[in-house]
């Protein structure tokens, strides 16, 4: 699927389409805006007079696929560290400004984007542009605050790499990413953190933390005209002049049959397999994401049915698909006695490969489209949500698009998922711990 917080009608028919209801448009052209400043950060406007709060987010293309194997987790570092003080507020000055509204103020990496954000009352729009803007353009990197956060994160890493959650996760994209940046963890390595130089970490923020390769995207209770002076008034006077468009190469090659264990402290046994799926700009973005609730999505979803119901081979199974700027993740999770792995990765190939041939019934398919026009709608009900709808898309698709993607679901057929499955269904890569 598309980013989770993206995904989910309230149980209209199956030929009403979302984006063809313009009060329910998720950036309507007539009432929302975007525009470019001069500097080239694009802003994203949306009112919603519900409640009188705002989301404000500022959206950095840059995550450990810019990352290369002597930096790789410094897009994580960098977030943590620019909280530690600017030329403007001190590390306790950040927080003040803002927690005396009752804001919240996070921050999240991931391997494509950082962002930053603040959910806060309307009286605290001033302070929290002034803030946000001062995390990412002044950012003064104190050395006695960065030589403590390294600390932070090293035992974030040592934290991360004892939760057999995470060591599923890595361990099975390990495998699936060879070639590509893909394969770089997020937080790095607790190798890679304890040498990076301030030096290193100034030089990577001047260069990827420009506005034109960033969008400031905000929802909420606020006037247009008010905010947009605001926007250049905190934003404008910063100026994009160093290349930041890193041309990536992010192929992947193709790969046999894979079947990996892994002994680990836990009580059953849990597996991941999977493969990998189109790019972002290539067809059949939305065929997975219906083929994962057919598959994978409740009592009623195939592999639950079999694997769970008839053969009783697992206590839990599910199934998901991740979009990315490259090859997307097609993946089944799921939990089994050690006995069994073995038969229950033989009857996923098995049911991968009827659908394969035969492809959904017509109700498996009506039925996972009435799954995803639900959760869209529940999912973007917050002004946070939205929000953050608003940057992915402007920022890895397009917000016509992004008002279209109901539209594009209810056009999947039978034929979408076999061609899939035919497409991109080579051969099964699983890994699985084990006690």
């Amino acid at each position: 699927m598309f980013p989770i917080f993206l995904l989910i009608f309230v149980f209209f028919n199956n030929t009403c389409c979302w984006g063809n209801n313009m009060e329910n448009l998720l950036f309507d052209p007539v009432k929302d805006e975007r525009y470019t400043l001069d500097n080239g950060l694009v802003v994203l406007l949306k009112q919603s007079k519900r409640l009188p709060l705002v989301s404000i987010q500022t959206w950095v293309k840059v995550g450990s696929i810019y990352e290369d194997d002597k930096n790789n987790g410094i897009s994580h570092f960098l977030e943590h560290l620019v909280f530690k003080g600017t030329k403007k507020y001190s590390l306790e000055q950040i927080s003040k400004t803002l927690e005396k509204y009752g804001a919240i103020l996070n921050a999240g990496t991931s391997k494509e984007f950082t962002m930053y954000f603040t959910d806060i009352p309307k009286e605290g729009l001033n302070d929290a542009l002034d803030v946000l803007a001062q995390l990412v353009f002044e950012a003064t990197f104190p050395e006695e605050e960065l030589e403590r956060e390294r600390n932070v994160v090293i035992e974030e890493i040592k934290r991360f790499e004892d939760n057999p959650g995470n060591v599923l996760y890595e361990s099975f994209n390990n495998l699936l990413f060879k070639d590509s940046p893909y394969k770089r963890r997020i937080l790095g390595t607790q190798e890679v953190i304890r040498n990076l130089s301030r030096d290193e970490i100034i030089k990577y923020y001047k260069k990827f933390y420009q506005p034109k390769n960033m969008i400031l995207s905000i929802c909420g209770d606020f006037e247009i005209k008010e905010v947009k002076n605001l926007i250049k008034q905190k934003f404008g006077s910063y100026n994009s002049d160093k290349q930041t468009n890193q041309l990536l190469t992010l192929d992947e090659s193709s790969k046999g049959e894979i079947f990996e264990i892994k002994k680990h402290k836990v009580q059953h046994t849990y597996f991941l397999c999977g493969f990998l799926g189109p790019k972002i700009d290539e067809k059949h973005q939305y065929t997975g994401d219906v083929l994962s609730i057919i598959l994978g999505e409740g009592i009623s979803s195939r592999l639950y049915k079999i694997l769970r119901e008839e053969k009783m081979l697992v206590y839990e199974i599910d199934s998901g698909f991740y979009t990315q700027l490259g090859p997307s993740v097609f993946y089944i999770s799921g939990v089994c006695e050690r006995k069994n792995l073995e038969k229950v990765i033989s009857e996923v190939k098995s049911i991968l490969n009827e659908l394969k041939e035969k492809g959904p019934n017509s109700e498996e398919i009506e039925k996972a489209k009435r799954i995803i026009t639900t959760r869209w709608y529940l999912n973007n009900e917050t002004m946070h949500s939205k929000a953050s709808s608003l940057a992915w898309w402007e920022m890895f698709k397009s917000l016509e698009e992004l008002n279209k993607y109901l539209e594009n679901i209810n056009k999947v057929s039978s034929n979408d998922i076999k061609e899939f499955l035919n497409i991109y269904y080579k051969s099964l890569i699983s890994f699985a711990l084990v006690p």
